[in-house]
């Protein structure tokens, strides 16, 4: 009877063939695996893509193997039909193929694919960032997207009228037929939509991001052969509209960017800098940085940032004349020609930041508001110098701290000492360094603390969504400010901690003077009280308080919150921190002025 230890043998010889026979084939090829988007699990393979249209074998998206086969079989048959034909249809796998074997000639002509490839011209290669835009849930972590530039890098950097805006983008988005903000972040969430990519002219891109959504783009250029991208030209071409599962925090924009990437350039591995439970755009970003693609970067300024670029340096007169030469048709008096310029200049940009939407639709009657401003400006024998946007490179997006954060304190609270743990998937809060993030800006996701005595454990917060925008309240532009928040916190009644699960939001008004911001908001939350009284907690109240930036790392918050429900309940909280890079720490003090009990203490984070 055979031995055990032979048995054991005969597996492994087994398992060696079996690879080695597999290789052989090539369809453990990391590259085929990449560009027919296979992960890789105990339960065996599974394509990310959800078309049957995307795979030549019935069994294809769970057998990258009979794939292989019957794309080869196909190849070899060469269908008379364009449309049908795999050559045509799969030209980046074909690139890919023609590395291990001779294949017939080729007689059907391509004459599509050919068509995309020369719309297309790409000999370069960008992803674009656009940055956070609050006005949208799906775009609060900002976006990104590729762009095929028709200039090389080398022309780019020497040409000085740029064919930028002849480029093409190529965007992967979620399908939503229209969805609401809430049914948008709840599908989302758990991945009820699909997502496809789409190769669109990239003006298109700039007239939404840049000029509708007054969002700043950031392209950073890749350092890929003419190869890779010709395969990136391909590849997208054969994805056409494929569906994939669209996931809000996962397998979104940033992370099949990545995966195209992945596919041209096979030893590449972004994904691994990412974090496992989330994707976010400057995530990828610092991906690329790390696995040294980036070879350059150029900022677009919003007409918003244009506009205030211009505003600066203007005295409050002179802002009240560029305010009246745009909303009231009023000619500003006589100045010297330098003056007038910036004025002109000025209100020109205000007009397109307000009025971005009808301008790009040539409306008529936009157009006659403009006209007196630009023959007004046509008057004046001044250039207008190029903006220097220099500055914004120390803000580049891939360069902010990173977005996870693991906190401790030490605290006493009701003459009480105890310790705490944070734990915060992503990303920013108000207090934490604003380099490179949206300012004055809370966006925090799936946050949770315990802290305890020293003998039992507590769940402070677990909280799955908080938002806090304190916008810019001012002459020009009226944002106002405003906060969600989702999850389960505490509250305050009858000098008991009880927790409490729901929802809360505001509303209101903030305006920035200096390094201090001002804010106040109506205040509403429906919640159930799962402690002591349960029962639901439907109330109002208000939220004030004046946020310091000292500077970008030193920042001071205080704020009263006074709430109106089955029982009242006022907090004063105070919290001065510094945040830098990979740490950050701080003392913060809360009074719960009803009961006289104080929460106070010291707290340190580390950002990964």
């Amino acid at each position: 009877m055979p031995s055990k230890t032979f048995f054991l043998r005969a597996s492994l010889w087994g398992a060696l063939f079996f690879v080695l026979e597999a290789r052989a084939q090539n369809w453990l090829d990391p590259q085929w695996l990449k560009v027919v988007h296979y992960d890789h699990s105990f339960s065996g393979y599974n394509s990310e893509a959800d078309d049957v249209g995307f795979f030549t074998s019935p069994d294809g998206k769970h057998h990258p193997d009979k794939e292989l086969v019957a794309f080869i079989k196909a190849v070899e048959e060469n269908d008379p039909d364009e449309k049908k034909n795999a050559r045509c249809r799969f030209p980046a796998r074909l690139r890919w193929l023609k590395k291990f074997r001779s294949l017939p000639e080729q007689t059907v002509e391509c004459k599509n694919l050919d068509a995309f490839r020369k719309r297309l011209s790409g000999r370069s290669l960008s992803v674009v960032f656009s940055s956070y835009y609050m006005g949208n849930p799906g775009s609060a972590f900002g976006h990104t997207l590729i762009r095929i530039g028709k200039e090389s890098l080398a022309e780019k950097n020497t040409n000085a009228t740029s064919t930028e805006l002849l480029d093409t983008g190529i965007n992967y988005g979620a399908l939503t037929n229209g969805a609401n903000p809430v049914i948008f972040a709840l599908g989302g969430l758990s991945g009820l939509f699909y997502g496809n990519y789409n190769a669109i002219p990239y003006y298109y891109k700039v007239r939404e991001y840049n000029d509708s959504e007054a969002r700043d783009l950031w392209s950073y250029q890749l350092n890929l052969t003419q190869d890779e991208i010709d395969f990136v030209v391909d590849h997208i071409w054969e994805m056409g509209h494929t569906k994939f599962q669209y996931f809000f925090l996962t397998e979104n924009c940033s992370y099949h960017v990545l995966t195209i990437l992945e596919a041209a350039r096979p030893s590449l591995n972004l994904r691994r800098h990412l974090p496992r439970l989330y994707t976010i755009p400057a995530e990828t970003l610092k991906a690329l940085a790390k696995e040294k693609l980036i070879v350059g970067t150029t900022f677009r300024a919003s007409q918003s940032t244009l506009f205030y670029h211009h505003l600066e340096g203007l005295s409050a007169p002179e802002k009240e004349e560029v305010y009246d030469l745009v909303f009231n048709q009023k000619v500003p008096p006589e100045h010297s020609p330098e003056l007038s310029a910036k004025i002109y200049d000025a209100g020109l940009s205000l007009f397109d930041f307000k009025h971005a939407d009808d301008v790009l639709k040539g409306d008529e009657k936009t157009l006659t508001l403009k006209r007196p401003i630009l023959i007004g400006r046509s008057k004046i024998p001044q250039r207008s110098p190029k903006p220097d946007f220099t500055y914004k490179f120390k803000d580049a997006p891939h360069l902010g701290h990173g977005q996870r954060r693991l906190g401790y304190t030490l605290k006493e609270f009701d003459g009480k000492r105890f310790t705490e743990l944070e734990w915060k998937f992503a990303f920013h809060d108000l207090l934490d360094q604003s380099t490179s993030y949206p300012p004055k800006t809370t966006i925090d996701v799936m946050k949770a603390s315990v802290y305890s005595d020293g003998k039992v454990f507590h769940i402070r917060e677990a909280v799955l969504v908080d938002v806090i925008s304190l916008g810019s309240w001012d002459k020009f532009n009226k944002v106002g400010a405003w906060k969600v928040k989702l999850g389960q916190t505490q509250t305050r009644f009858e000098r008991k901690m009880l927790t409490t699960q729901g929802v809360s939001g505001g509303y209101g008004i903030s305006k920035g003077f200096g390094i201090f911001t001002p804010y106040a908001m109506i205040h509403g939350e429906g919640s159930y009280v799962s402690e002591y009284l349960s029962k639901m907690k439907l109330g109002i109240g208000t939220d004030t308080g004046i946020l310091f930036d000292f500077t970008e790392q030193l920042k001071f918050l205080s704020a009263l919150e006074w709430r109106i429900h089955p029982w009242n309940e006022t907090r004063f909280f105070n919290e001065l921190r510094f945040s830098r890079d990979k740490f950050g720490g701080g003392l913060f003090m809360h009074d719960y002025l009803i009961d006289g009990a104080k929460d106070m203490g010291g707290r340190v984070f580390f950002y990964f």
